[in-house]
């Protein structure tokens, strides 16, 4: 016996008639539905405004946004609500979890920051700026069209300002410095520097504290090569907590201990600087000493 297909309902738009929030507009448009179907239409992501899908009740809406309601439950998520730190008529950005691909690969195809974002029911697609390693966190920028990626990555290495927090094994003997060195790649995917050419990469840091054995570093960077940050640091003796591929003994955080804090750019249509910042998670921090070695 075949089961019955579920009819989809077609979607209610409408146009705010003045300032509220959110809920108190819907019902006031909405008189024939009553007060916990709204409610429910809220909880399951199926109510958005200007195409920003949002669960609050109190959300501000002003006189002139479309208002478009789902009747149809939206998918299922494939994973939490990313952070978005900045989003305007152009461009999004989130703050991204250390584990979490950018993009989907071969192997993964669904757990992305890019799925999370569509899975927000906004209209329209998007599109990637930049990529962050998989196991890196922080500000991730997104476009909302193919002109304006093209026009932020046809400047990209030029314009872009980006600065990372690094916790790094040990204690740095030189508190500031900089690396600047030709990079090269193993067959199997190892990033190194190289006497024998290569691409340039530049990285700066500085470190902001330590207690004796971890070390908080502010690192900014001129070029944006592949894994740049975590050779460098490794091959000044401090490699990056949880970085086994390059060198590091121990794993405290349980995660590797980089985040993008800061993307500084020049938005590409109002020409105006833009700086998004974006904080790490609580665990994110120095380890703490053994009682051992205190």
């Amino acid at each position: 016996m075949k089961r019955p297909r579920t009819k989809t309902k077609p979607d209610i738009s409408f146009t705010a008639k003045s300032d509220c929030g959110l809920l108190e507009c819907v019902k006031s448009e909405l008189v024939g539905f009553k007060a916990g179907k709204i409610k429910s239409f809220l909880r399951h992501r199926q109510i958005s405004v200007d195409g920003i899908a949002t669960t609050k009740f109190d959300y501000p809406v002003k006189k002139g946004q479309l208002i478009t309601i789902r009747q149809t439950p939206v998918p299922e998520r494939h994973g939490p609500a990313p952070e978005i730190i900045y989003e305007d008529d152009w461009l999004i950005a989130i703050n991204k979890p250390a584990g979490l691909l950018t993009v989907a690969t071969d192997r993964e195809k669904e757990k992305t920051a890019y799925r999370l974002l569509k899975d927000e029911g906004r209209e329209g697609r998007i599109f990637v700026v930049h990529r962050l390693d998989r196991d890196t966190s922080g500000v991730l920028l997104f476009a909302k069209s193919r002109e304006i990626r093209d026009m932020l990555q046809s400047s990209w290495e030029e314009t872009v300002r980006r600065e990372y927090l690094a916790i790094c094994e040990g204690v740095f003997e030189q508190k500031r410095g900089r690396c600047d060195t030709m990079l090269r790649e193993t067959s199997t995917h190892l990033v190194y520097s190289s006497p024998f050419g290569g691409k340039r990469a530049i990285t700066n840091y500085e470190v902001i504290r330590d207690n004796g054995l971890y070390s908080l570093v502010r690192v900014w960077i001129e070029t944006g090569r592949k894994n740049q940050i975590r050779v460098h640091l490794s091959e000044l003796g401090h490699p990056v907590v949880g970085d086994k591929k390059y060198g590091a003994k121990g794993d405290p955080l349980g995660r590797l201990g980089l985040h993008a804090s800061l993307l500084g750019i020049t938005h590409p249509v109002t020409k105006t600087s833009l700086v998004l910042e974006a904080k790490p998670d609580r665990k994110f921090r120095l380890p703490a000493r053994p009682h051992s070695q205190e």
